[in-house]
């Protein structure tokens, strides 16, 4: 059709409602147990056009439509870093909308389609032709075709533990259903299980309301899982909504599990929210009010952490697989108080891991915390200690330098994070905000396709990624480019078996033209096409 405009994009560029910024594509390679994505952006004549997938392995192929939303705060104002799409407020791509028939509405600006290809590890190795047909009342008016090639390799099983905190409250809120009712279990599991798809291994578990993001003196919805009953100076314990989610965990693949935080965020000063039923009434027994450290609070915890490691056991989970957390991001100024809650949480916790945020060396040298989870961008100092078993996060802060996913960032910078873990032997990643649907402090709640950034306290798309959706979640493109980046971190993997990790860090390096860190990196898509080319000359 005249004036009708297609191109094939490769899944890290970006289509803007009025600009494309990115590289085309014609052809890609994979092996086996790797996900592929691509994207056909659409310009033309306002209208509904029907496609179709012809390939030899269309079965396997599926398609959404590209959504915009508003980002209202592309980063703070302060940031003096450029690599960035934009810093202008506008609308920018991000939920997948899936489509019950294949059939795409075009409207002003471009329109773009997102195609995943999810093969099966016993598809023949082979270079297959995926072509896409547009159509408008029955009349081809344009086409796309894209050749995959299939190595004959598999990627090994993926190592890293990933989480991103998964807010169950939210869940309940931005789709208004009651809490822990039939309703809210059903999208509880498939949130969990948007999750495991996408790579997520490691689930957040409100054994008591998280005390995440929440202003002090504030509440969030109450989600505590444990039913709790007070006799005097005793405790009785229901844990059948406990057992209910871990079996929901373990039906969507979950492997690792991390209870909620015991104490506060940023300081461990006081006890987080607690409901029991005391002289049958329910009422609140424990929160701001509540010293973290009380005799009352520590007799509560020691009376209920065992039963809680019981229950993870007596379900066949290991205690190795089971996490627990002081306080969210403590700072040098609270290294007194987080010690006394960190002491006793340790003392209950014998067998199992115990991981906290926070990127003060001081922490780790003066043996506070075994397993740091360290910002990105203040890293250097535990990775020159050669800490084992490290760990890394970043959330808002890391708007400068570093890799994140930000709305307004390129989508290399949002995957080059997968390289780079490798490169440093990362064991653990954590994300703060898979579904976080709350202003800022949880101040109120938002609607996600209305307000991206928390009521402009974190750049857009920093506090979730996934989106509602009727009943259902849906991904975010940011969510898939992230799971490509923990996919190369398998391949690099697969290719350390063959030739040794320093080969391959060298390899890493001389395509990337620079020593890879953190802080440095490659700042094109071209890159990640390199690198698998070369890789798959090695392994193939």
């Amino acid at each position: 059709m005249k004036n009708f405009e297609i191109v094939q994009l490769s899944s890290l560029a970006k289509v803007f409602p009025d600009k494309i910024v990115g590289n085309s594509i014609k052809k890609s390679e994979i092996a086996r147990g790797q996900t592929f994505s691509y994207q056909i952006a659409l310009k033309g004549k306002s209208g509904a056009y029907t496609f179709a997938i012809d390939s030899q392995i269309s079965k396997f192929v599926t398609a959404c439509k590209v959504g915009y939303v508003p980002m209202t705060t592309p980063t703070y104002d302060s940031c003096r870093d450029e690599d960035y799409l934009t810093k202008e407020k506008g609308m920018c791509p991000d939920p997948l909308f899936p489509l019950t028939e294949n059939k795409i509405t075009v409207g002003e600006g471009y329109s773009t389609l997102w195609l995943s290809v999810n093969l099966p590890n016993d598809v023949e190795a082979d270079t297959y032709k995926i072509t896409v047909v547009f159509c408008e009342n029955e009349t081809e008016i344009a086409k796309s075709d894209l050749e995959l090639s299939v190595h004959n390799v598999t990627l090994p099983e993926q190592e890293l533990i990933f989480t991103q905190w998964f807010h169950t409250d939210c869940i309940a809120d931005v789709h208004k259903v009651d809490v822990f009712s039939n309703e809210h279990w059903d999208l509880i599991e498939k949130y969990i299980n948007m999750a495991s798809i996408h790579g997520i291994n490691m689930i957040l578990v409100p054994v008591l309301t998280p005390p995440l993001d929440t202003e002090v003196g504030g509440e969030r919805t109450t989600v505590q899982l444990v039913e709790i009953k007070k006799r005097g100076e005793e405790y009785l314990f229901d844990f059948s909504k406990l057992e209910r989610f871990i079996d929901v965990c373990l039906k969507c693949k979950i492997k690792y599990f991390e209870i909620n935080h015991m104490f506060t965020q940023w300081g461990a000063k006081n006890a987080p929210k607690v409901i029991a039923t005391v002289d049958g009434k329910e009422e609140k027994i424990f929160g701001w009010e509540t010293e973290a450290t009380s005799s009352e609070y520590i007799s509560f915890l020691s009376q209920l952490i065992p039963r809680i490691i019981s229950t993870f056991v007596n379900k066949g989970i290991d205690k190795k697989r089971l996490y627990f957390h002081v306080s969210d991001e403590p700072n040098e100024n609270c290294i007194a108080e987080y010690e006394k809650a960190y002491r006793a949480l340790e003392r209950l916790i014998d067998g199992c891991e115990q991981i906290d945020a926070l990127s003060h060396f001081d922490f780790y040298e003066k043996g506070i915390i075994k397993t740091p989870i360290v910002a990105t961008d203040a890293i250097e100092p535990f990775l020159d200690a050669e800490i084992k078993d490290l760990w890394c996060y970043y959330c808002c802060a890391q708007h400068e330098n570093v890799s994140n996913r930000f709305m307004a960032m390129p989508s290399y910078r949002n995957r080059i994070i997968g390289v780079q873990m490798y490169k440093c032997s990362i064991v653990g990643f954590l994300h703060w905000g898979y579904n976080f649907y709350n202003l800022q402090y949880s101040k109120g709640k938002i609607n996600p396709y209305e307000v991206t950034d928390a009521g402009g306290g974190f750049p857009s798309g920093d506090s979730f990624s996934v989106y509602p959706y009727e009943n259902e979640a849906i991904p975010s493109l940011r969510l898939k480019v992230f799971k490509n980046a923990l996919e190369d971190i398998q391949l690099l993997t697969l290719l350390e078996q063959k030739i040794g990790k320093k080969a391959v860090i060298e390899l890493i390096d001389r395509i990337a033209g620079m020593k890879v860190t953190f802080k440095a990196y490659p700042k094109t898509e071209d890159f990640f096409e390199k690198l698998h080319e070369e890789i798959f000359k090695i392994l193939c």
